[in-house]
């Protein structure tokens, strides 16, 4: 059973809609800076596969960060960095979140151990929902 399937109480639910436009500006005038600061290398190669897309896919990661924050009811604090929170895929397309350094400190302290990602993008909007929660591990481990 993929991990998705499995039951999970929740805790968090974050939500994001970004203009597609602001992340090109910000690649434009910022470039490699803003890309290495907001986004790790996976996303970054993610993005770069599809020159077309790239602003979309870009701008759907950062409301899937965003919107994680928000799960985790807060913002950029704490020591929280935006590369804490990784927003990749799995073989089959579907997006996954991993959280990592302060990030996932904060996620454990409050029973966080799985995420739930969406993101959708047209031309010039990109949108994430993400969902934090506790799987029941001994459930997990049984079946």
């Amino acid at each position: 059973m993929s991990d998705v399937m499995h039951p999970m109480q929740v805790i968090g639910v974050g939500i994001d809609l970004i203009e597609v436009p602001r992340i090109a500006r910000m690649l434009d005038e910022h470039g490699a800076r803003f890309l290495d600061r907001v986004f790790t290398p996976a996303e970054q190669t993610y993005a770069n596969a599809s020159p077309v897309q790239r602003a979309q896919r870009l701008a759907a990661r950062f409301a899937a960060k965003e919107a994680a924050l928000k799960a985790l009811c807060m913002g950029l604090r704490q020591g929280i960095v935006w590369t804490d929170i990784e927003c990749t895929h799995r073989v089959d397309g579907s997006p996954m979140l991993f959280v990592r350094g302060r990030a996932a400190e904060i996620a454990q302290g409050m029973g966080i151990n799985a995420w739930l990602v969406s993101l959708t993008h047209i031309q010039d909007m990109a949108a994430a929902t993400v969902t934090a929660g506790r799987k029941d591990l001994k459930k997990v481990d049984s079946q």
